[in-house]
């Protein structure tokens, strides 16, 4: 009893400060990047003693640099980012560290050790469970178009990679590789360009539902073929395109932000939180998709 009170305590003086946690999101134009902000402001508040601060770098790697510059020139006590550039913004980052204040990076990473904790799903095996996926269903021949999301970005890279190592054993299949940046409106527009030229293809792998969703409203709008298509993320949307026989499969995606505060918390706690935490997934199917609820 007198161990738990000591604890209880322990707790107590250590949330009686003011811990400030700046948010340098990379966008909130993409429905999933706004989730997750508000997920971690959902869990923010469920501390008085924690206060955010979100800023939005509206999808530019300048701006997320300039924001994380500013918070540690703010001196805050955490800096939580999902980078958009996974190279670049380990220098600045690099700075954080220096100067003491933790930094927790949810979704995406950096190319250096320059961080506290790292949460995220595996985009790699995603990428290779997808790649194993779609050959099979086209039974390891044709073209398959990949909407990546944004270049530089460790989750695109390694979407990528996963797909690629599994895509490239088989000679009958090719790969047409598109960047789309995570949007919708960037689906669109590099849909209405390959359907322009003539391009064709057999299937679809997308980074993210919102470009694959964006992608299959110029199918429809056009009156092409609804190709056999897989994405990540798992959200309402691609719930029904599921259930209506629309798209093969989505993964679950969680956005990590529920993970990234309770890290925050175990720091300020006291407790040793590890350098790297893997988040479990799942492939969405049709057999499933009653079972499992969307992210949002």
């Amino acid at each position: 009893m007198r161990y738990f009170i000591l604890v209880f305590m322990f707790v107590n003086i250590l949330f009686a400060k003011e811990y400030i946690i700046g948010f340098a999101q990379d966008t909130l134009a993409n429905d999933w990047r706004a989730a997750q902000v508000k997920e971690v402001e959902n869990e923010v508040s469920k501390y008085p003693n924690l206060k955010l601060i979100v800023k939005d770098a509206n999808g530019k790697v300048s701006n997320q640099i300039r924001d994380i510059q500013r918070f540690v020139d703010q001196d805050v006590d955490f800096i939580i980012t999902s980078p958009k550039n996974a190279k670049i913004t380990s220098l600045v980052l690099k700075k954080a560290i220096a100067k003491g204040i933790k930094v927790i990076l949810i979704s995406r990473t950096i190319t250096t050790d320059d961080y506290t904790a790292f949460v995220a799903p595996d985009n790699y095996m995603i990428g290779l469970d997808a790649g194993e996926f779609l050959a099979k269903h086209l039974n390891y021949k044709g073209t398959i178009l990949m909407l990546e999301g944004v270049k530089g970005a460790s989750s695109t890279l390694q979407r990528g990679d996963g797909f690629m190592k599994v895509v490239s054993k088989y000679n009958g299949i090719k790969v047409i590789r598109k960047g789309a940046n995570y949007l919708r409106n960037d689906a669109i527009k590099v849909m209405e360009e390959l359907y322009k030229d003539g391009v064709k293809f057999d299937a679809v792998y997308s980074h993210s539902d919102s470009m694959l969703i964006g992608a299959r409203s110029v199918m429809e709008r056009l009156k092409k073929p609804i190709v056999p298509s897989v994405s990540i993320d798992y959200i309402k949307q691609t719930k029904q395109a599921i259930k209506d026989g629309k798209q093969l499969a989505s993964f679950l995606y969680p956005t990590s932000g529920k993970e990234g505060v309770g890290l925050i918390v175990d720091i300020i706690n006291g407790k040793k939180v590890p350098k790297n935490t893997t988040l479990g997934t799942i492939m969405i199917t049709k057999e499933n998709v009653d079972k499992i609820d969307p992210i949002f």
